[in-house]
């Protein structure tokens, strides 16, 4: 079973991994508007607070 301190790294990982798909899907090709859409704006900012909330609870824990 995950304690929290695992349970948070995989949060973190999570959110980092959103936040940089999301900056970087036009250089990977993923999406359909060139430029910094609405969609990239929403994945970032859910990816930020994703792995914020992660941080958070990594520090909050020890």
């Amino acid at each position: 079973m995950l304690d929290k301190i695992n349970a948070a790294t995989i949060v973190v990982i999570i959110g980092a991994g959103l936040l940089l798909i999301s900056l970087l899907a036009d250089w990977l090709g993923v999406g359909d508007d060139p430029g910094f859409g609405n969609q990239q704006k929403m994945g970032s900012a859910v990816g930020l607070l994703i792995l914020v909330t992660g941080i958070y609870f990594i520090r909050k824990s020890d």
